[in-house]
């Protein structure tokens, strides 16, 4: 009886994937698919492991009983000039919001390099994002505050750019570059320990306001080679409500950074959006495919990703 029962949820989910990919492709794994929530824990591992599906260029969701990451790729020429790339991703745990070194034997201390999808695919990932080139080094030592899954990796400040921090309730909060950032503590914020904390930026809304354009416009709050002025490939990633992120970026001709806060507001109520590292390094990865800019036939290899994943484990319904 045990192995009819097995044998039976082993069908449910080749019958459930099957179905996903029929008509508009995208993926829906129900429960009744087998399986079992699981947080996952505060380390480098990755996600739990994917159903087998076959990758179509139509798939625009996944979703499980723990996430849902819906993609867009919009023609926003009208307005603003440019096409624009972006995923909305909802999970259930925070432990779904999570980081990763392209570098495993030594993480996030040094300046090894390896395409998004590539450390991806090492970490079981639903949709990755490049993180903010962490391998900024002077000498040995990065320049950068770095602190990935709980730990602090570089306690280096970079006075003069804002940071992102990420809670173990994964919302967001920024330390403006107004604060003595050496000084502050970076990790407790609101009473709640924070997991990861990134240093590029500028931060563009914050409580759902929009920082002010002689802010982020001023050279000094970005990192050297960002040009907020210039017409340059963006990314930023932002927090919409509990447990709800979007990713955005855009093509072509690219968007000054006041710009580029605007467009992105336009496309969802966020309370808060930071940027991340752009240009040829924006990567946005949905089941192990880039889909923003594959235009250009090359994909630049980066330091660290940020990375949402499955906390669905069918291990047992196989």
């Amino acid at each position: 009886m045990k192995r009819l029962i097995s044998l039976l949820a082993a069908l449910m989910l080749v019958l459930a994937a099957a179905s996903a990919c029929a008509g508009t492709a995208d993926i829906h794994i129900t429960e009744e698919s087998g399986g079992v929530f699981k947080p996952l824990p505060l380390n480098l591992d990755g996600g739990y492991k994917l159903p087998a599906y076959k990758y179509s260029k139509d798939i625009e969701v996944y979703e499980d009983p723990t996430i849902r990451v819906e993609r867009h790729t919009v023609d926003l020429h009208e307005e603003w000039l440019v096409t624009c790339y972006y995923a909305i991703i909802e999970i259930k745990d925070p432990s779904q919001i999570r980081t990763a070194s392209a570098d495993e034997a030594n993480p996030f201390r040094s300046q090894a390099v390896k395409p998004a999808k590539a450390i991806a695919a090492l970490k079981n990932a639903v949709f990755a994002v490049n993180g903010d080139y962490c391998a900024a080094f002077a000498g040995n030592k990065s320049t950068n505050y770095i602190m990935r899954q709980g730990t602090v990796y570089s306690e280096s400040v970079e006075p003069s750019l804002d940071m992102l921090l990420i809670d173990e309730d994964g919302d967001f909060h920024i330390l403006s570059a107004d604060q003595d950032l050496a000084a502050v503590d970076k990790t407790m914020v609101d009473g709640k320990k924070v997991v990861n904390a990134f240093q590029f930026g500028p931060a563009l809304v914050i409580d759902g306001k929009p920082v002010p354009d002689e802010i982020i416009m001023n050279p000094d709050r970005s990192p050297t080679y960002a040009k907020p002025g210039a017409g340059e490939i963006r990314l930023c990633i932002a927090q919409i409500d509990k447990l709800k992120y979007m990713v955005v970026t855009c093509a072509h001709w690219g968007q000054e950074l006041n710009r580029f806060r605007d467009m992105v507001m336009s496309l969802a109520p966020v309370q808060c959006a930071y940027t991340l590292d752009g240009g040829l390094s924006a990567s946005l990865v949905f089941l192990n495919r880039k889909f923003n800019n594959v235009q250009s036939g090359s994909e630049r290899p980066i330091t660290d990703i940020i990375y949402f994943a499955s906390a669905w484990d069918m291990s047992g319904a196989n």
